[in-house]
């Protein structure tokens, strides 16, 4: 019952947000609830013993192989970790950004909490798409109601890509829900018993890819993400960028890894050239950029690119430290995006032209900006650090000429972050008046540097939890022709 109830918690503190309205407490309230499932995500951890756990299995509609089951072994854990840990700083983002109806707002977050906590339980194909579909509602209205400018027209662009996404993620759930024995079973344990013919892996593997290479998104399907995460509101930038990605990576490994492994095998060094091209591309475009929002915006597509190249390595290096990235990622972009939010709240204007030199009225905000930047470039100690020294050796083992440009990247990294914070803090003195980091956001930012910096020195604390699983995804591989 824990994991029921941990997608309806937010479920049902998002109804009575709905119901009641109770403008003066609904982030209160909102907090309280995602705290208690960051609580239940924790002991869903500590009760952790190695193995599948299935907490509810129940018949929905048989005949289409569609069943309700709930359950999470090591890699979906980590994205529980991931959704409970952030959302409450997520919802604490509110605090700072008074909206015209409260209620409302953090009831779309909550629904969206819930079903991104249904997508990482589901153990089944059919019910993994209904839940991934349901996280995008929430997110829409949140982008069309309270977006910046041109928020109608790159909403709906960026509706029809995820849309577009999951019809084929649709398509390829029945597909492959009918290659399996009367009566058909869309469980994954009954997909990944299947051997597919490698002519048809070797389609099925893209129209799989594609709704998580958009979700993600990776180059070529990323047209719609800097406008979207550039007009989005803090919040929905940081759901898009710090969770809701991460359902693509997630999707690869229970998807593409388990049900087209050779179709994924055969494909990996397209996905790979065009991850670090992506990666690679995003970079220089984010150095380029005037906006800090839109800067960051592009530095998290350049991520997605190292993480996706690395993940498709087929090795313990790249595919761990693509994991253990994912929560480092979630961790850095709440934090750079909250950052441009207080910033921007003080200077009026998200234009790199409106600041500089603010350290000198801002002293504590600098510094608290100084460690994230430190975790953004990937600093020894810090929880990048590990998962790109991860990542960088996957490539490595892969080909050694993917590894230099996954030098290349972290260079680049390193010169448009740096950048950044010279033109938001340093230089001459804009003689605008600010004030400097107060309570609040100590409150918020300080856990959140202490995490990278916990991470950071014990990694294991993570590691130990997708060790197994990814040896036993790495097991399979072998058996591959």
């Amino acid at each position: 019952m824990e994991l029921l109830a941990l997608v309806l918690i937010p479920f049902i503190a998002a109804m009575l947000l709905l119901a009641f309205r109770p403008a003066a407490m609904a982030r209160g309230i909102a907090l309280v609830s995602t705290l208690l499932s960051f609580a239940l995500v924790l002991w869903l951890w500590y009760s952790w013993n190695g193995s599948m756990v299935i907490g509810v299995s129940h018949d929905w509609v048989p005949a289409w192989g569609m069943r309700f089951v709930l359950g999470y072994g090591g890699i979906g854990l980590l994205m529980l970790i991931l959704t409970g840990l952030l959302f409450p700083f997520i919802i604490g983002t509110g605090y700072k950004q008074p909206v015209g109806d409260p209620s409302l707002v953090n009831a779309l977050l909550l629904f969206c909490q819930s079903a991104l906590f249904g997508v990482f339980l589901a153990q089944n194909a059919f019910l993994f798409y209904v839940f991934f579909e349901l996280s995008l509602i929430p997110i829409f209205f949140l982008l069309m109601f309270w977006g910046g400018a041109h928020k109608r027209s790159i909403t709906i662009r960026f509706f029809l890509y995820t849309l577009l996404g999951g019809l084929a993620l649709l398509f390829s759930v029945a597909y492959v829900t009918l290659q399996t024995p009367v009566p058909h079973s869309a469980d994954f344990t009954a997909l990944a018993a299947l051997d597919l013919p490698m002519n048809v892996q070797v389609w099925l593997f893209w129209t799989m890819f594609l709704a998580f290479a958009i979700k993600m998104p990776i180059f070529p399907f990323h047209s719609w993400q800097p406008e979207t995460y550039t007009m989005a509101p803090t919040q929905g930038t940081m759901v898009l960028s710090a969770v809701m990605g991460k359902m693509g990576l997630y999707g690869i490994v229970v998807f593409l890894f388990t049900i087209v492994p050779e179709g994924a095998l055969h494909w990996s060094s397209w996905v790979i050239g065009i991850s670090l091209f992506g990666a690679l591309y995003a970079a220089v475009i984010a150095f380029r950029q005037n906006d800090f929002k839109r800067m960051i915006a592009y530095s998290s597509m350049s991520h997605f690119g190292l993480m996706c190249a690395a993940l498709f390595t087929w090795n313990a290096y790249g595919i761990s430290g693509t994991l253990y990235q994912t929560l480092a990622h979630g961790v850095l972009m709440v934090c750079l995006f909250y950052i441009v939010g207080a910033v921007a709240q003080r200077t009026g204007s998200t234009d790199f032209a409106g600041m500089g030199g603010l350290k000198t009225k801002m002293p504590r905000m600098a510094l608290l900006f100084m460690f994230v930047t430190a975790n953004a470039i990937a600093l020894p100690l810090t929880q990048s650090f590990v998962g790109e020294w991860l990542m960088y050796n996957g490539l490595w083992q892969w080909n050694n000429w993917t590894a230099f440009a996954g030098v290349a990247l972290i260079v680049l990294g390193a010169i448009y972050m740096l950048y950044a914070y010279q033109r938001v803090m340093l230089g001459p003195d804009r003689a605008i008046d600010v004030t400097d980091a107060d309570d609040e956001e100590h409150f918020f930012l300080v856990p959140l540097i202490a995490i990278t910096l916990l991470v950071g020195i014990f990694p294991n604390v993570i590691l130990h939890v997708v060790d197994g699983p990814v040896q036993q995804l790495l097991n399979s591989f072998t058996s591959l022709p």
